[in-house]
């Protein structure tokens, strides 16, 4: 990163929304500077999860025959556990398995990989381990400020037009900016996450699925212990990935170590016999937003639009989708601000 460097757009984070709105801006031929504070796009980040095909392809038109995803959902499951038992509840449609598909599970360290390039290759420039410190301000008329661009770790300033916030669930310069006030700890669940290594055949055979097939199975009950929560399980191409967790506040209140949760989740009978004799590869923990309607903040203000976690666009499993939705609307509104050379809060409310 050049201090000093002037470009049009300035997109702190390259999760799914911030990487979806350099991609559209890049395409509006916009000079675009995408920064990220991972080692790679997904380093930091996580979900089960899996990557929704409706909202995914408005960003990037059949990206199922390009992208990193690990299986074709064709079943959804939801087990209510007690301790040896589960009350079990699913449906299942093979027409998902063929185009134009229904969903994936992925992995994020590949596909925010994946989606940071598609933004690059279209002309944004990629910066990573570059973490933002603040926001740089200057004055409009008497009384007003605009954002100008942001000072990184070093204390380099790089300037622009306009700057979107899709730093992630934390959004410690949102919150600066006034637009979003101090989460409580009930605003955020806390999840934890492994992923496991089987071979590709007993995956199939447990699971009851062909070659390519996958499966979601979402778990409330046992998991949380007591706490409200739940627990999931993703099934990829030759790992397990295994979640736990819940509202943070009555993990803190109840004592709850979110690590012995995951233990004790894999220990249960009906869930050892799925993940027997696998490999832990990665171990990973996140907080997200609780988001919903009601949690949005304050989306623009002068040279600033928030977008994805950052801007509580969550809503149950709805959060890659969500982001990425808000990244494409946040890029289209940045770039008809660029064309028309204008800023203001007016301009930027379209985004809203």
């Amino acid at each position: 990163v050049m201090s000093g460097d002037r470009y049009n757009a300035i997109v702190v984070g390259a999760g799914p929304a911030g990487s979806a709105a350099a991609l559209i801006m890049a395409q509006n031929n916009l000079s675009v500077a995408l920064l990220e504070r991972g080692k790679y796009p997904g380093a930091k980040n996580m979900f089960g999860g899996s990557i929704y095909r409706e909202p995914t392809e408005l960003i990037v038109p059949q990206f199922w025959k390009e992208a990193p995803l690990e299986r074709a959902v064709i079943s959804d499951e939801l087990w209510f556990l007690d301790q040896t038992s589960a009350v079990k509840i699913g449906f299942s449609d093979l027409r998902f398995g063929m185009e134009p598909y229904n969903k994936f599970n992925v992995l994020r360290s590949d596909f925010d990989r994946w989606l940071a390039n598609k933004a690059r290759q279209a002309g944004a420039n990629l910066f990573t381990e570059t973490v933002v410190r603040d926001l740089i301000y200057e004055p409009v008329g008497l009384t007003k400020k605009k954002v100008a661009g942001v000072v990184i770790d070093g204390g380099e300033k790089l300037y622009s037009d306009l700057v979107i916030l899709a730093e992630g669930s934390s959004a410690f310069l949102t919150e600066k900016a006034g637009l979003r006030g101090k989460l409580e700890a009930n605003s955020f669940t806390l999840y934890v996450k492994e992923v496991i290594s089987l071979p590709r055949g007993v995956i199939e055979d447990r699971f009851n699925l062909e070659k390519e097939e996958g499966s979601i199975i979402g778990i409330i009950g046992y998991p949380a212990s007591g706490a409200i929560g739940k627990g999931g399980i993703w099934v990829n191409r030759d790992t397990i990935s295994i979640v736990v967790g819940g509202y943070l506040n009555q993990l803190v209140d109840k004592g709850l170590s979110p690590c012995h949760l995951l233990t004790r989740f894999k220990q249960h009978p009906l869930i050892q016999r799925l993940l027997e004799g696998g490999k832990v590869e990665e171990y990973q923990a996140h907080t997200i937003p609780k988001g919903g309607y009601k949690n949005i903040p304050k989306l623009n203000d002068y040279g600033l639009l928030v977008a994805g976690d950052a801007a509580m666009m969550i809503s149950g499993r709805r959060g890659t989708d969500l982001a990425m939705i808000t990244g494409k609307y946040a890029g289209e509104t940045a770039s008809q601000a660029w064309a028309k050379g204008d800023f203001s809060p007016e301009i930027l409310s379209a985004y809203q």
